[in-house]
């Protein structure tokens, strides 16, 4: 089961998770700090999290980790009782029942990084029973900054395709000339690209002629 954690995360974490036996794979990924099987996980300090609401970042981080995830969870970083100094604590418990009642985005808080890793280790546990019950699908969690240039969101759609990273996606680019091309583009054609090899480009072929399995459901009721 993929467990990945963002590369800006604390090492902290990362080395308890190791001696708990878990070994996730560190990458830049975005959104979201923590990827469990198809959970998406978004970590904040708690001052963090009051200043992501005064300037409404918080929202658009919530919309993008539930657009990219099946399911999404806040973790929030803390002693809640610092919540009493804060300029207004209204504005935080507004923002606090606005995030779980109407966006329905869980929130965890822990009094600090070491019970954080404990949990994201308990829900490693919890999801990997999950995956064994085949009850949580695997997402591709990709880089994807809030405002990218047009080449940057060409490289992103190409790198959907499997085992292909930001480089090879550059280099598909630059020989079809665009994503639409790179996509009809036959396996033999694929093939001769360097660094593409045939088990690759048999691989993407399959994947993008693949009838897709909500298609397939729909026509099999229908006949």
């Amino acid at each position: 089961m993929v467990f990945i954690v963002d590369v800006h995360e604390p090492k902290v974490i990362v080395e308890y998770l190791r001696e708990e036996g878990i070994e996730p794979l560190v990458k830049a990924i975005s959104p979201g700090d923590y990827v469990i099987g198809d959970l998406g996980i978004e970590r904040k300090s708690l001052k963090d999290f009051f200043s992501s609401i005064v300037k409404k970042r918080i929202f658009d981080q919530l919309e993008r980790l539930r657009e990219e995830y099946p399911r999404h969870l806040l973790i929030v970083e803390g002693d809640l009782a610092e919540v009493r100094a804060f300029p207004n604590p209204g504005v935080f418990w507004g923002a606090f029942i606005y995030i779980t009642l109407e966006h329905n985005t869980p929130i965890i808080f822990t009094p600090g990084i070491d019970q954080t890793a404990i949990l994201l280790a308990t829900l490693h546990q919890r999801m990997e029973k999950r995956w064994r019950e085949g009850r949580a699908r695997r997402p591709f969690p990709r880089y994807k900054p809030r405002f990218i240039s047009d080449e940057a969101q060409q490289r992103f759609l190409v790198q959907g395709l499997p085992g292909i990273g930001e480089n090879l996606a550059d280099e598909l680019l630059k020989a079809f000339g665009s994503v639409r091309k790179v996509f009809t583009a036959g396996e033999e054609a694929l093939r001769r690209l360097p660094g593409i090899g045939e088990k690759r480009a048999r691989e993407i072929t399959r994947i993008l002629d693949l009838p897709y399995k909500g298609q397939r459901k729909l026509l099999e009721r229908n006949a």
